[in-house]
């Protein structure tokens, strides 16, 4: 009993970061709803040949201005739409993710600046000679010649990359361990 309920005090949080992502239809433009309907009924048959029944579906309808649809496969079975893309919930989600990501207004901190090296002609060329913004090559100026100028060692590195791949494991592995020692 006393693992149980350390599984369930662990597990619990997790279903916290599982959840729907649903938008307002009246939020999309009409010719975008229409494109997801479209892309969803179109993927309705490919879904029903993956429950093992035929192309043609039973019921495979879906409303733009609502965003409800139905895929019911021949068979009866009706696939779950939410796990594949190219459907209305992958689009749901989607649009979910980019609206909450404009509300948050994320400043940009690892930006660069591109500049533009002028072009050479070789001797032998009778090619045209380019420079400004219209030369073909653009690069990072400097910074892509002069190699690594951070100032951070390979020790550094090697740490922070640790930190970032197993930090939350570690995190986790100490909450698991002061419950399991507290109960």
């Amino acid at each position: 009993m006393h693992y149980f309920t350390t599984l369930v005090m662990l597990v619990t949080p997790l279903f916290q970061l599982v959840v729907p992502q649903y938008i307002d239809p009246s939020t999309v433009d009409d010719a975008t709803k229409q494109k997801w309907c479209n892309d969803q009924q179109a993927a309705c048959p490919l879904l029903c040949l993956q429950m093992n029944a035929s192309d043609v579906p039973a019921s495979n309808d879906c409303t733009a201005s609502t965003l409800a649809f139905t895929c019911v496969c021949d068979n009866g079975l009706q696939p779950n739409a939410s796990e594949y893309s190219q459907t209305v919930p992958y689009y749901e989600c989607t649009e979910s993710a980019n609206h909450s990501l404009q509300a948050q207004n994320p400043t940009r901190v690892n930006t660069s600046t591109i500049s533009t090296m002028s072009a050479t002609s070789t001797g032998g060329s009778s090619g045209s000679k380019e420079t400004g913004a219209s030369a073909v090559y653009t690069g990072f100026g400097a910074a892509s010649t002069t190699g690594s100028s951070s100032g951070k060692s390979d020790a550094q590195s090697l740490i922070f990359g640790f930190g970032r791949s197993y930090g939350l494991a570690i995190v986790f592995i100490g909450v698991s361990a002061a419950f399991t020692f507290l109960l």
